[in-house]
């Protein structure tokens, strides 16, 4: 299972043991394969005057008959002014296969370094920033452990009810789509992120669900 079109499409944060302490927030996440518990993904989000910046990682751990058969381990760290990405510095590894992505903007160009060599973005770049729902909006985001800049659509799928932590509660469903993959996303109505599913490539769910 290689986790290069959904691990990190699906990752980025909202509602977990939030903290808010001089504009910072922290999110928890536990992280199921099917009904398997895999392991966490955690974000830190700050805020300062027009500055936003993000902090996360990640662990999964796909253990059969006690024998650990995949491993996926991320971090990153990304600084946003005016809903624009301004850096990014991540690093992954997906099962032995490492990956990074270095960026910053700078003349106004977002320049993206990957191990597979170096690129120019145009205009104001925007990573999968599911902490910030309006972020999603473009109609082409920067994947942050490739740093593949991808075609999306997001579409409004009405109010659905969903368990976040033993409760029922209402919550507005939103798809992201691609040509590769579809993410289903739940708010509050006050724009946190509630819960997180999609579909690996070999048919599993991976589902994000708050502790």
């Amino acid at each position: 299972m290689k986790a290069s079109y959904l691990i990190f499409f699906l990752i980025f944060s909202v509602m977990a043991n939030t903290t808010v302490a001089s504009q910072t927030k922290r999110y928890e996440f536990k992280v199921f394969l099917d009904d398997m518990e895999i392991g966490h993904h955690h974000f830190k989000v700050s805020s300062n005057n027009e500055q936003t910046y993000i902090n996360s990682d990640a662990r999964f751990d796909v253990k059969f008959l006690f024998i650990t058969a995949y491993t996926y381990l991320h971090s990153n760290s990304e600084t946003w002014r005016n809903d624009c990405l301004q850096t990014i510095n991540s690093s992954t590894d997906d099962n032995g296969d490492e990956q990074f992505v270095r960026g910053e903007y700078k003349q106004s160009a977002f320049l993206v370094k990957t191990p597979d060599g170096n690129k120019q973005l145009d205009g104001c770049v925007r990573s999968f920033a599911y902490w910030e729902p309006e972020l999603l909006s473009s109609k082409k985001l920067l994947n942050v452990q490739t740093g593949e800049h991808v075609d999306v659509d997001i579409q409004s799928l009405g109010v659905s009810t969903i368990t976040v932590r033993g409760i029922a509660v209402e919550a507005n469903h939103y798809r992201l789509n691609n040509e590769k993959f579809s993410i289903d996303l739940w708010y509050s109505r006050n724009k946190e992120w509630l819960a997180l599913e999609s579909t690996t490539e070999s048919g599993a769910r991976l589902r994000y669900l708050v502790k």
